[in-house]
Protein backbone atom coordinates (compact mmCIF):
# COMPACT_ATOMS: atom_id res chain seq x y z
CA UNK A 1 0.00 0.00 0.00
CA UNK A 2 1.51 3.17 -1.12
CA UNK A 3 2.53 5.71 1.37
CA UNK A 4 -0.70 8.09 2.35
CA UNK A 5 -0.06 11.95 3.58
CA UNK A 6 -3.01 13.35 4.83
CA UNK A 7 -1.13 16.69 5.37
CA UNK A 8 1.95 19.08 5.07
CA UNK A 9 4.22 20.00 7.63
CA UNK A 10 2.66 22.84 10.08
CA UNK A 11 5.00 25.35 10.46
CA UNK A 12 2.57 28.17 12.76
CA UNK A 13 2.72 24.92 15.47
CA UNK A 14 5.23 24.67 18.37
CA UNK A 15 6.04 21.19 17.57
CA UNK A 16 9.20 20.95 15.35
CA UNK A 17 8.86 20.13 11.84
CA UNK A 18 10.73 16.72 12.06
CA UNK A 19 8.73 15.68 14.66
CA UNK A 20 6.10 16.14 12.71
CA UNK A 21 7.15 14.49 9.44
CA UNK A 22 8.48 11.74 12.17
CA UNK A 23 4.92 11.44 13.91
CA UNK A 24 3.73 11.04 10.14
CA UNK A 25 5.72 7.78 8.78
CA UNK A 26 5.52 6.07 12.36
CA UNK A 27 1.84 6.01 11.97
CA UNK A 28 1.95 5.07 8.60
CA UNK A 29 4.34 2.22 9.45
CA UNK A 30 1.50 1.44 12.30
CA UNK A 31 -1.36 0.87 10.31
CA UNK A 32 0.49 -1.19 7.12
CA UNK A 33 0.60 1.42 4.88
CA UNK A 34 4.39 1.14 4.77
CA UNK A 35 4.96 -2.42 5.51
CA UNK A 36 7.97 -4.62 6.98
CA UNK A 37 11.22 -4.75 4.56
CA UNK A 38 9.84 -2.12 1.68
CA UNK A 39 12.12 0.51 0.81
CA UNK A 40 11.06 3.55 1.91
CA UNK A 41 10.34 6.53 -0.37
CA UNK A 42 13.18 8.59 -1.96
CA UNK A 43 14.20 11.55 0.36
CA UNK A 44 12.95 13.79 -2.62
CA UNK A 45 9.93 12.69 -2.83
CA UNK A 46 9.11 12.56 1.03
CA UNK A 47 10.18 16.25 0.51
CA UNK A 48 7.47 16.92 -1.74
CA UNK A 49 4.61 14.81 0.23
CA UNK A 50 5.38 16.94 3.67
CA UNK A 51 6.40 20.31 1.64
CA UNK A 52 9.09 19.96 4.03
CA UNK A 53 13.46 20.53 3.28
CA UNK A 54 15.64 18.09 3.37
CA UNK A 55 17.12 18.43 6.76
CA UNK A 56 14.27 17.77 8.07
CA UNK A 57 13.18 14.50 6.30
CA UNK A 58 16.80 13.72 7.34
CA UNK A 59 16.46 13.89 10.50
CA UNK A 60 13.05 12.73 11.05
CA UNK A 61 14.63 9.83 9.40
CA UNK A 62 17.48 9.14 11.42
CA UNK A 63 14.86 9.45 14.37
CA UNK A 64 13.16 6.50 13.33
CA UNK A 65 16.34 4.62 12.51
CA UNK A 66 17.61 5.16 16.34
CA UNK A 67 14.51 3.80 17.02
CA UNK A 68 14.52 1.48 15.52
CA UNK A 69 11.21 1.58 13.38
CA UNK A 70 13.74 1.84 10.25
CA UNK A 71 16.92 0.10 8.80
CA UNK A 72 19.36 2.40 6.99
CA UNK A 73 21.66 -0.29 4.87
CA UNK A 74 24.80 1.83 2.94
CA UNK A 75 24.09 1.79 -0.66
CA UNK A 76 20.74 0.62 -0.52
CA UNK A 77 18.92 2.59 1.23
CA UNK A 78 16.52 3.02 3.96
CA UNK A 79 13.82 0.43 4.78
CA UNK A 80 11.00 -0.46 7.12
CA UNK A 81 12.66 -2.42 10.03
CA UNK A 82 11.49 -6.47 10.03
CA UNK A 83 9.87 -7.55 13.44
CA UNK A 84 12.69 -9.26 14.01
CA UNK A 85 14.88 -6.30 13.60
CA UNK A 86 13.08 -4.66 15.81
CA UNK A 87 13.47 -6.43 18.42
CA UNK A 88 17.21 -6.77 18.34
CA UNK A 89 18.69 -4.48 21.22
CA UNK A 90 20.87 -1.33 19.74
CA UNK A 91 23.51 0.53 20.91
CA UNK A 92 22.42 4.11 20.14
CA UNK A 93 24.95 6.46 20.05
CA UNK A 94 24.04 10.57 20.65
CA UNK A 95 26.51 13.45 18.93
CA UNK A 96 25.84 16.91 19.97
CA UNK A 97 26.42 19.10 17.23
CA UNK A 98 27.91 22.38 18.46
CA UNK A 99 28.98 25.66 17.04
CA UNK A 100 29.29 29.22 18.01
CA UNK A 101 30.58 32.48 16.51
CA UNK A 102 27.98 32.05 13.25
CA UNK A 103 24.30 32.07 12.33
CA UNK A 104 24.57 28.89 11.33
CA UNK A 105 21.45 27.95 9.28
CA UNK A 106 20.64 25.12 7.08
CA UNK A 107 19.85 27.42 3.73
CA UNK A 108 23.16 28.69 3.55
CA UNK A 109 25.29 27.72 0.47
CA UNK A 110 28.06 25.92 2.78
CA UNK A 111 26.34 25.01 6.16
CA UNK A 112 23.32 23.44 4.43
CA UNK A 113 25.67 20.93 2.46
CA UNK A 114 27.57 20.04 6.01
CA UNK A 115 24.31 19.80 7.93
CA UNK A 116 22.72 17.51 5.31
CA UNK A 117 25.45 15.52 5.17
CA UNK A 118 25.78 15.08 9.38
CA UNK A 119 22.36 14.02 9.37
CA UNK A 120 22.37 11.74 6.46
CA UNK A 121 25.23 10.06 7.64
CA UNK A 122 23.86 10.02 11.28
CA UNK A 123 20.82 8.25 9.86
CA UNK A 124 22.92 5.33 8.07
CA UNK A 125 24.51 4.93 11.38
CA UNK A 126 21.79 4.93 13.75
CA UNK A 127 22.78 7.96 15.78
CA UNK A 128 20.89 10.37 17.72
CA UNK A 129 21.81 14.07 16.84
CA UNK A 130 21.09 17.27 19.56
CA UNK A 131 22.08 20.54 17.82
CA UNK A 132 22.85 23.12 20.09
CA UNK A 133 24.26 26.77 19.68
CA UNK A 134 27.23 27.53 22.71
CA UNK A 135 30.22 29.44 23.89
CA UNK A 136 33.43 27.04 23.29
CA UNK A 137 34.43 27.62 26.90
CA UNK A 138 30.73 25.34 27.55
CA UNK A 139 31.10 22.28 24.91
CA UNK A 140 32.58 19.83 27.74
CA UNK A 141 29.93 20.88 30.10
CA UNK A 142 26.97 20.34 27.47
CA UNK A 143 28.70 17.37 26.62
CA UNK A 144 28.34 15.77 30.19
CA UNK A 145 24.57 17.72 30.46
CA UNK A 146 23.47 15.95 27.48
CA UNK A 147 25.16 12.77 28.14
CA UNK A 148 26.16 12.46 24.73
CA UNK A 149 28.88 10.37 23.43
CA UNK A 150 30.17 12.75 21.79
CA UNK A 151 30.83 16.21 20.03
CA UNK A 152 31.06 17.76 16.41
CA UNK A 153 32.25 20.86 16.57
CA UNK A 154 31.75 22.79 13.59
CA UNK A 155 33.70 25.17 12.15
CA UNK A 156 35.88 26.37 15.38
CA UNK A 157 37.98 29.35 14.66
CA UNK A 158 41.48 30.21 15.00
CA UNK A 159 41.21 30.95 19.07
CA UNK A 160 39.33 27.81 19.84
CA UNK A 161 42.35 25.86 19.30
CA UNK A 162 43.26 25.83 23.05
CA UNK A 163 39.41 24.81 23.61
CA UNK A 164 39.99 21.66 21.74
CA UNK A 165 43.57 20.85 23.33
CA UNK A 166 41.36 20.58 26.46
CA UNK A 167 38.83 18.53 25.23
CA UNK A 168 40.82 16.26 23.89
CA UNK A 169 43.43 16.29 27.00
CA UNK A 170 39.72 15.74 29.30
CA UNK A 171 39.26 12.53 26.90
CA UNK A 172 36.37 14.20 25.18
CA UNK A 173 35.43 12.29 21.99
CA UNK A 174 34.83 14.89 19.23
CA UNK A 175 35.98 15.90 15.47
CA UNK A 176 35.47 19.07 14.58
CA UNK A 177 34.64 20.04 10.94
CA UNK A 178 35.85 22.61 8.25
CA UNK A 179 39.01 23.58 10.44
CA UNK A 180 42.44 22.84 10.63
CA UNK A 181 45.78 23.69 12.97
CA UNK A 182 49.10 23.46 13.24
CA UNK A 183 48.84 20.63 15.59
CA UNK A 184 47.73 17.56 13.60
CA UNK A 185 46.96 15.05 16.07
CA UNK A 186 43.57 17.81 16.57
CA UNK A 187 40.44 15.66 15.10
CA UNK A 188 39.62 17.50 12.79
CA UNK A 189 38.39 16.97 8.69
CA UNK A 190 38.71 19.42 6.49
CA UNK A 191 38.89 20.79 2.66
CA UNK A 192 43.11 20.76 1.92
CA UNK A 193 43.27 24.58 1.61
CA UNK A 194 46.47 24.16 -0.02
CA UNK A 195 45.63 22.03 -2.85
CA UNK A 196 42.69 24.57 -3.50
CA UNK A 197 44.57 27.63 -3.75
CA UNK A 198 47.02 26.18 -5.53
CA UNK A 199 44.97 24.96 -8.27
CA UNK A 200 43.70 28.13 -8.81
CA UNK A 201 46.86 30.01 -9.07
CA UNK A 202 48.28 27.55 -10.96
CA UNK A 203 45.19 28.10 -13.65
CA UNK A 204 46.18 31.78 -13.86
CA UNK A 205 49.39 31.17 -14.44
CA UNK A 206 48.82 29.18 -17.19
CA UNK A 207 46.91 31.73 -18.60
CA UNK A 208 49.47 34.35 -18.06
CA UNK A 209 48.44 35.86 -14.94
CA UNK A 210 51.80 37.09 -12.67
CA UNK A 211 49.99 39.93 -11.38
CA UNK A 212 47.45 38.60 -9.02
CA UNK A 213 45.52 40.05 -5.87
CA UNK A 214 43.83 38.20 -2.94
CA UNK A 215 40.75 39.27 -1.25
CA UNK A 216 40.29 37.59 2.32
CA UNK A 217 38.32 38.93 4.99
CA UNK A 218 38.14 36.96 8.12
CA UNK A 219 41.22 35.25 9.09
CA UNK A 220 39.65 34.11 12.37
CA UNK A 221 38.62 31.30 10.29
CA UNK A 222 40.98 28.21 10.08
CA UNK A 223 39.73 27.54 6.72
CA UNK A 224 40.54 31.72 5.24
CA UNK A 225 44.14 31.82 7.07
CA UNK A 226 45.10 28.57 4.98
CA UNK A 227 44.29 30.26 1.79
CA UNK A 228 46.50 33.36 2.71
CA UNK A 229 49.02 31.20 3.95
CA UNK A 230 48.89 28.86 0.84
CA UNK A 231 48.61 32.18 -1.37
CA UNK A 232 51.82 33.31 0.26
CA UNK A 233 53.92 30.51 0.08
CA UNK A 234 53.06 29.50 -3.42
CA UNK A 235 53.46 33.15 -4.71
CA UNK A 236 56.82 33.24 -3.40
CA UNK A 237 58.11 29.61 -4.37
CA UNK A 238 57.05 30.23 -8.27
CA UNK A 239 59.04 33.41 -8.19
CA UNK A 240 56.35 35.86 -8.36
CA UNK A 241 56.01 39.14 -6.41
CA UNK A 242 53.31 40.13 -4.24
CA UNK A 243 52.79 43.91 -4.08
CA UNK A 244 51.42 44.55 -0.73
CA UNK A 245 48.21 46.50 -2.06
CA UNK A 246 47.06 43.64 -3.46
CA UNK A 247 46.51 42.04 -0.65
CA UNK A 248 42.95 43.13 0.93
CA UNK A 249 42.68 41.46 4.26
CA UNK A 250 39.60 42.56 6.78
CA UNK A 251 38.25 41.43 9.87
CA UNK A 252 34.58 42.31 8.99
CA UNK A 253 32.28 40.24 7.34
CA UNK A 254 29.38 42.16 7.27
CA UNK A 255 27.95 42.49 3.67
CA UNK A 256 27.58 46.52 3.94
CA UNK A 257 31.06 47.07 5.26
CA UNK A 258 32.70 44.61 2.89
CA UNK A 259 31.23 46.11 -0.23
CA UNK A 260 32.37 49.87 0.94
CA UNK A 261 36.29 48.15 1.46
CA UNK A 262 36.31 46.69 -1.51
CA UNK A 263 35.02 49.79 -2.91
CA UNK A 264 38.18 52.11 -1.97
CA UNK A 265 40.95 49.48 -1.97
CA UNK A 266 39.74 48.85 -5.73
CA UNK A 267 40.09 52.48 -6.02
CA UNK A 268 43.18 53.14 -4.32
CA UNK A 269 45.71 50.57 -6.29
CA UNK A 270 47.00 49.49 -9.27
CA UNK A 271 44.25 47.29 -11.34
CA UNK A 272 45.71 43.39 -11.18
CA UNK A 273 45.10 41.03 -14.18
CA UNK A 274 43.77 38.46 -11.66
CA UNK A 275 42.10 38.50 -8.62
CA UNK A 276 41.44 35.54 -6.16
CA UNK A 277 38.69 35.93 -3.23
CA UNK A 278 38.70 33.29 -0.59
CA UNK A 279 35.05 33.05 -0.33
CA UNK A 280 31.83 32.99 -2.54
CA UNK A 281 30.35 35.54 -0.34
CA UNK A 282 32.85 38.20 -0.82
CA UNK A 283 33.01 37.15 -4.40
CA UNK A 284 29.71 38.03 -5.22
CA UNK A 285 30.77 41.38 -3.89
CA UNK A 286 33.62 41.95 -5.99
CA UNK A 287 31.82 41.13 -9.06
CA UNK A 288 29.53 43.54 -7.60
CA UNK A 289 31.93 46.45 -7.21
CA UNK A 290 33.51 45.62 -10.76
CA UNK A 291 30.35 46.22 -12.51
CA UNK A 292 29.74 49.02 -10.65
CA UNK A 293 33.67 50.06 -11.81
CA UNK A 294 32.70 49.36 -15.24
CA UNK A 295 35.45 46.89 -15.33
CA UNK A 296 35.09 43.94 -17.38
CA UNK A 297 35.25 40.52 -16.31
CA UNK A 298 37.20 38.42 -18.15
CA UNK A 299 37.78 40.98 -20.61
CA UNK A 300 40.01 42.98 -18.60
CA UNK A 301 40.70 41.10 -15.08
CA UNK A 302 40.22 37.43 -14.11
CA UNK A 303 38.38 36.34 -11.51
CA UNK A 304 38.37 32.71 -9.17
CA UNK A 305 36.65 32.22 -6.54
CA UNK A 306 36.89 29.30 -3.43
CA UNK A 307 33.11 27.25 -2.89
CA UNK A 308 31.24 26.03 -5.93
CA UNK A 309 26.77 26.48 -4.85
CA UNK A 310 24.51 25.78 -8.00
CA UNK A 311 24.39 29.84 -8.25
CA UNK A 312 28.22 30.39 -9.06
CA UNK A 313 27.61 28.40 -12.73
CA UNK A 314 24.53 30.61 -13.33
CA UNK A 315 26.53 34.54 -12.96
CA UNK A 316 27.36 36.93 -15.02
CA UNK A 317 30.07 35.48 -16.23
CA UNK A 318 30.19 32.18 -14.66
CA UNK A 319 32.45 31.67 -11.79
CA UNK A 320 35.59 29.95 -12.17
CA UNK A 321 35.77 28.66 -8.28
CA UNK A 322 37.00 26.03 -6.31
CA UNK A 323 34.42 23.25 -5.35
CA UNK A 324 34.73 22.24 -1.68
CA UNK A 325 33.05 18.85 -1.05
CA UNK A 326 31.32 20.36 1.86
CA UNK A 327 28.41 17.20 2.32
CA UNK A 328 31.18 14.72 2.14
CA UNK A 329 32.71 16.45 5.27
CA UNK A 330 29.80 16.23 7.47
CA UNK A 331 29.56 12.84 6.50
CA UNK A 332 33.27 11.61 7.48
CA UNK A 333 32.91 13.71 11.02
CA UNK A 334 30.24 11.50 11.75
CA UNK A 335 32.05 8.54 10.33
CA UNK A 336 35.35 9.63 12.44
CA UNK A 337 33.53 10.01 15.49
CA UNK A 338 31.33 6.81 15.14
CA UNK A 339 34.67 4.56 14.28
CA UNK A 340 36.40 5.63 16.80
CA UNK A 341 33.86 5.17 19.50
CA UNK A 342 32.77 1.42 17.88
CA UNK A 343 36.70 0.81 18.81
CA UNK A 344 36.53 2.11 22.29
CA UNK A 345 39.20 4.81 21.58
CA UNK A 346 39.28 8.80 20.67
CA UNK A 347 38.91 10.17 17.51
CA UNK A 348 43.28 11.49 16.23
CA UNK A 349 44.17 13.16 13.62
CA UNK A 350 43.24 15.87 10.87
CA UNK A 351 41.97 14.64 7.79
CA UNK A 352 42.10 16.48 4.63
CA UNK A 353 39.71 16.18 1.60
CA UNK A 354 40.54 17.00 -1.99
CA UNK A 355 38.67 20.30 -3.69
CA UNK A 356 38.25 20.37 -7.30
CA UNK A 357 38.70 23.52 -9.41
CA UNK A 358 35.83 24.15 -11.69
CA UNK A 359 36.85 26.65 -14.38
CA UNK A 360 34.00 28.22 -16.07
CA UNK A 361 34.11 32.04 -17.89
CA UNK A 362 35.37 34.19 -15.30
CA UNK A 363 39.16 33.72 -16.24
CA UNK A 364 40.84 34.33 -19.47
CA UNK A 365 44.28 34.81 -20.65
CA UNK A 366 46.06 38.16 -19.40
CA UNK A 367 45.98 41.21 -21.69
CA UNK A 368 48.75 42.54 -19.42
CA UNK A 369 51.55 42.17 -17.42
CA UNK A 370 52.96 44.92 -15.50
CA UNK A 371 56.28 45.24 -15.31
CA UNK A 372 56.64 47.22 -11.16
CA UNK A 373 53.97 47.39 -9.19
CA UNK A 374 53.80 51.18 -9.48
CA UNK A 375 52.73 50.81 -12.97
CA UNK A 376 49.32 49.43 -12.43
CA UNK A 377 46.57 50.14 -14.70
CA UNK A 378 44.50 52.74 -12.86
CA UNK A 379 41.21 53.14 -12.49
CA UNK A 380 38.78 55.94 -14.11
CA UNK A 381 37.22 57.80 -11.05
CA UNK A 382 39.87 56.37 -8.74
CA UNK A 383 39.82 58.15 -4.86
CA UNK A 384 41.78 57.80 -1.82
CA UNK A 385 40.46 55.50 0.64
CA UNK A 386 38.88 56.74 4.19
CA UNK A 387 41.18 56.80 7.17
CA UNK A 388 38.65 54.02 8.87
CA UNK A 389 39.34 51.71 5.77
CA UNK A 390 43.12 52.14 6.57
CA UNK A 391 42.80 51.26 10.36
CA UNK A 392 40.49 48.25 9.54
CA UNK A 393 42.31 46.96 6.24
CA UNK A 394 45.58 44.93 5.41
CA UNK A 395 47.64 45.60 3.17
CA UNK A 396 50.33 44.25 4.20
CA UNK A 397 52.81 40.79 3.22
CA UNK A 398 53.20 38.39 5.80
CA UNK A 399 56.74 36.34 5.30
CA UNK A 400 57.42 33.08 6.29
Amino acid sequence: MPLKVTKRVERRTAQPLYQQVKDALKESIERGELKPGEPLPGRLELCRLFGANRLTVDRAIAELVREGWLVAVKGKGTFVATPQERSRQQTVLTFAVVWSHYGIHENNIYWGPLLRGISHEAGEVGARLLFREVPPDFYADLFHEVRADGLIVLAPLVEDELILRQLRARHIPFVATSSAYGDERLPCVDTDNFAGVKAALEHLWQLGHRDIAIINLDLKQTDLLRRWEAFQKLMGDAGYCLDPRWALLFPDRRLGVREEVVRQWLDSVPLPTAMFVADYETTLVVLKVLRERGIKVPEQLSVVGFDDPASAAFLDPPLTTVRQPVEQLGRRAVQKLTDALRKGVIPEGTELLTPELIVRQSTAPALQTLTSPGQGRKIKGAVNPSKEVHRHAAFSVHTD
